[in-house]
């Protein structure tokens, strides 16, 4: 009559590891796909704020300085005009 409650609780413990095992699995999966997917987007939000940075540095130049940006990256001569 001893044993019953010990295989309960033994029983209880598997269930409780094995949720644990699953939802650390399903993080993991989540946190590695994010990054996974997370240099592709910021490799094409960097092109189009490079592009929307060399229209407004070209503006600046264009107006003389009334409009657009300065290029204060210093970048506008080699990366903007290739």
């Amino acid at each position: 009559m001893d044993s019953a409650p010990e295989e309960k609780n033994q029983s209880i413990a598997l269930v409780a590891s094995l949720l644990f095992i699953i939802a650390f699995a399903v993080l993991i999966y989540i946190f590695f796909t994010k990054f996974m997917i997370q240099p592709h987007s910021t490799e094409l939000r960097e092109g189009h704020r490079d592009a929307d940075y060399c229209r407004m540095v070209k503006l600046y130049m264009d107006t003389n300085g009334r409009e657009g940006w300065r290029d204060y990256r210093g970048i506008y001569y080699k990366d903007c005009l290739k």
